[in-house]
């Protein structure tokens, strides 16, 4: 008896579990896998982040971490987890953003090919300037975090509310 009660709660452990999962996965490959693979192969790779000013390896950290977030977030659901981690998650996305973009100037440098022949004294680069852009990103993102912020708020009060009927003794 005891053993069909520890397979049964297993099963339903498992039952659980394994959706759970297997959304983390899905969702996460979907919330920036895919920039994982195009990372990993060098043709496409080398293409992708040329255009970056940081070097590549710090652009796929970027990605693991954020997949890595995404994955947590529905594993934890149902807990103040996915709140915190979405506040974490909305954080380092504008800490990032600005980084990479160079504060909304970003400088691509143009090299010398047989087709634009260029002096080697000097020196041609193509600069976009949009700033405002990103302060409509920043101001999105500090959007979504105090969502996020309030919907913790929010849960904890539906938690606090709930009643709690301590287990009967022996």
């Amino acid at each position: 008896m005891a053993e069909d009660e520890k397979e049964r709660t297993t099963r339903d452990l498992a039952g659980i579990l394994v959706p759970r999962i297997l959304k983390a996965i899905i969702m996460g490959f979907i919330m920036g896998g895919e920039m994982l693979f195009l990372i990993a192969f060098p043709q496409i790779g080398g293409m992708l982040t040329q255009f970056f000013p940081g070097e590549s390896t710090s652009i796929s950290y970027f990605f693991l971490v954020f997949v890595g977030i995404e994955v947590a977030i529905h594993l934890l659901d149902g807990t103040i987890f996915p709140y915190v981690l979405s506040v974490a998650r909305a954080l380092i996305s504008m800490y990032v953003l600005v980084v990479v973009t160079n504060g909304g100037m970003l400088t691509i440098p143009i090299p010398a090919t047989p087709e634009i022949p260029i002096p080697s004294e000097m020196a041609v680069s193509f600069t976009i300037d949009f700033r405002e852009v990103l302060g409509i990103f920043l101001m999105l993102s500090l959007i979504s975090l105090v969502k996020n912020m309030l919907q913790a708020v929010d849960f904890l009060s539906k938690k606090a509310e709930e009643p709690v009927i301590p287990p009967e003794l022996p």
